[in-house]
């Protein structure tokens, strides 16, 4: 009896030692919040020193962005499995969430102990040494992250961050210019590039990053994660669904994002986001009587009309429906004058039925609304060299001489084009030989070809 009651005495010593479970106000959770959390929570408290029970609700707050309480569990987690990987990650992760990346930093240091080569997780890591201005220890986690094909970008941009920091705008701009060519669409790296040309005097440059920063906002390369995916994967109401749908649509998934837009939708049919999301992505599969009908819904609904007029008129130009693609990009420029893209595209439809003046018109006005539209512009120049208006279309193409990035060989070409009808020979031969060099450069051989074609009738 005494080694029973020994042993009955050290098991309750060894329960008390462990960090205890949070203490849930669930009353003042939003409603879905507290039906998510509530019966995970039950099974934790009537299973207190069972592991899976408690890092299920450990998951199941960080799911749902309760961090603090979510922290406490994942600590009583770790204490019940001691090598467990998941547990000491998440956590890091709900750390780096509470802006607590000192502790980040030694919980992710304590995970990849366990499991060195997850890649999420070092990318983490050099991240939260960075967030903590520790540059000596990030820099070279960042370089090894470089040879990762999938964690490149996010390590050309640490390393953007810790030149910048460190006063070396020429390094950082290097690999920002690397990091945005991996990922076009990377809002953040355009911001941190922005600040870099304008500390070394390059206004241009840092006006067009800025402007790139304010098209892409939060968007944002992303590296498969599984053990983080686990977490949302317990979060299904209708705006996690959407979420999905958008990065699913990023990624270039267009049937995995339809899906999560209509699961989004099948929860919460109201979510005008959702139906005009649904417009492009049904479009872009050739669904023009799925895409019809959740323009007809976002129109009931009454979101965001301009923009679903002209999605609707890109819809109908995909289908050749000219006239009825000119009457809803009329509709969306109704209700936002300054919708440059439609605009554009009316100008577009204009110019398939020769109504050059009007086109031109169309074109000069989108880009009035946006003014760094540079295909507007070019498309200006275009109809006023078909208007014989050789000296204006000079004017507006001399502008699009810079910056020389892909798009410029063709804007180039437009303005050799026009310096040659207006009788300037010599400047044509010049902007169409720079137009060839650079169409090589960027691998553009048929415009390249059609440049040289030219050239030789010219000389």
């Amino acid at each position: 009896m005494f080694f029973v009651g020994l042993a009955v005495a050290l098991s309750a010593a060894a329960q008390t030692t462990l960090p205890p479970l949070p203490h849930l106000s669930l009353d003042s959770y939003p409603t879905p919040t507290r039906q998510a959390v509530s019966p995970v929570y039950e099974v934790a408290n009537a299973r207190p020193g069972d592991a899976d029970a408690v890092s299920k609700l450990a998951q199941t707050l960080q799911a749902w962005e309760q961090w603090g309480a979510a922290h406490e569990t994942y600590i009583r987690a770790q204490a019940l499995a001691p090598g467990a990987f998941e547990w000491l990650y998440l956590d890091a992760v709900v750390l780096q969430r509470l802006a607590r990346n000192d502790e980040a930093v030694r919980r992710l240091e304590q995970a990849l102990r366990v499991s060195p080569n997850y890649l999420p997780a070092r990318v983490k890591l050099a991240e939260s040494l960075l967030d903590v201005g520790d540059f000596d220890r990030a820099q070279p986690l960042f370089e090894a992250l470089r040879h990762e094909p999938a964690s490149e970008p996010a390590a050309e941009f640490g390393l953007a961050r810790i030149a910048a920091a460190r006063n070396q705008h020429d390094a950082a701009v290097r690999h920002l210019e690397r990091a945005v060519a991996l990922f076009p669409e990377w809002g953040a790296a355009y911001y941190v590039l922005a600040l870099s040309y304008r500390a070394l005097g390059h206004q241009d440059e840092a006006k067009r990053a800025l402007e790139r920063h304010q098209q892409y906002g939060s968007r944002w390369p992303a590296i498969d994660d599984p053990v983080l995916r686990s977490v949302s994967a317990l979060r299904d109401d209708a705006q996690t669904r959407l979420e999905q749908g958008l990065r699913l649509a990023e990624a270039g998934d267009a049937a995995g994002a339809i899906a999560a837009h209509e699961a989004a939708l099948a929860i919460d049919p109201t979510i005008a986001q959702a139906h005009a999301n649904l417009i492009s992505l049904y479009g872009r599969q050739g669904n023009w009587a799925k895409a019809e009908e959740h323009y007809r819904a976002v129109v009931a609904l009454g979101f965001n009309l301009g923009d679903a007029h002209y999605d609707y008129g890109v819809l109908l130009g995909l289908q050749e429906r000219w006239a009825d693609a000119a009457d809803a990009y009329r509709q969306a420029i109704a209700i936002n004058p300054r919708h440059a893209q439609a605009h554009n595209n009316l100008g577009q439809i204009l110019e398939r039925e020769r109504r050059f003046e009007e086109a031109a018109a169309a074109y000069r006005q989108a880009f009035d609304s946006q003014p760094t539209f540079r295909l507007a512009r070019f498309n200006l120049g275009r109809m006023l060299i078909a208007l014989e208006r050789n000296d204006e279309a000079i004017g507006e193409l001399a502008k699009l001489t810079e910056p020389r990035d892909a798009e410029a060989p063709r804007y180039l070409f437009a303005l050799a084009t026009a310096h040659v009808r207006a009788g300037h020979r010599d400047e044509g031969i010049k902007w169409a030989t720079d137009a060839r060099q650079l169409a090589l450069q960027y691998g553009q051989s048929e415009l390249a070809a059609a440049i040289e074609r030219d050239l030789a009738r010219l000389k």
